[in-house]
């Protein structure tokens, strides 16, 4: 029998937060914590039994899938290890984790280890389309929540009045920028797919070409951009 339903906020991760989130040693850990936040008031991190538990484990894991990625199209870095060390390092059951795939999920070509880790796979995949959608709710749009996750690599402790607006990031064009906006504004998930997560570095950007003095730099209308990426299909 279930118990009562208790949150699992962010305290419940704090001692995991870093290892997951930690890409930069910046401003991350506290859009993750924001980020958990707007998840738990959509009653995502809700847990009423270890089953529950896993569940928001596996949502937690999903959240910091999602933002390596977004660092890889954004920076070329996040390097997170594989699902199986991060459901250990949350003391998560395969048993249970059998349970919340059901007993229709083919995972085609895993055996042993690597059978938990497909499932793990799955399961993040899963979340991601709820975790899309509520964190775009609470931003109000894309653009939103792309300015705030591009803002985490601004240091920590910098002064609100001293960080980069919305209307700055968004307006700065950069081939790194659209590759990171697209990526969420198509629901966490990128039209190429990028360099394979744990890449040591990533390949040399081809050198901008050169602007005439005084010119200014390209700005970035998103809508402009993704009606353009559709021209492209």
């Amino acid at each position: 029998m279930a118990g009562p339903t208790k949150t699992l906020g962010w305290e419940a991760f704090a001692s995991v937060a870093d290892e997951f989130f930690g890409s930069l040693k910046r401003s991350e850990l506290a859009w993750a914590r924001q980020a958990w936040e707007v998840l738990g008031r959509a009653g995502l991190t809700a847990a009423a039994g270890e089953l529950d538990r896993h569940l928001v484990a596996v949502r937690f894991m999903a959240l910091a899938r999602i933002y390596a990625e977004f660092c890889r199209h954004a920076w070329g870095r996040g390097a997170p290890p594989r699902l199986s060390d991060w459901a250990y390092y949350l003391e998560l059951d395969a048993l249970r984790l059998g349970q919340l795939l059901g007993p229709a999920e083919p995972l085609p070509g895993a055996s042993g280890d690597d059978l938990v880790e497909a499932g793990l796979a799955f399961l993040v995949e899963r979340e991601r389309p709820a975790l899309h959608r509520t964190l775009i709710e609470a931003a109000g749009s894309a653009s939103r929540l792309f300015a705030a996750m591009w803002r985490t690599s601004e240091p920590a402790d910098l002064p609100d009045d001293r960080r980069e607006s919305d209307e700055s990031i968004l307006n700065d064009l950069s081939f790194e920028k659209i590759d990171a906006f697209e990526y969420v504004s198509r629901g966490f998930v990128a039209r190429v797919t990028p360099p394979e997560l744990g890449t040591p570095m990533r390949p040399a950007a081809a050198a901008e070409p050169e602007r005439a003095p005084g010119a200014k730099r390209a700005r970035l209308n998103p809508d402009a951009v993704l009606a353009a990426l559709e021209q492209l299909r």
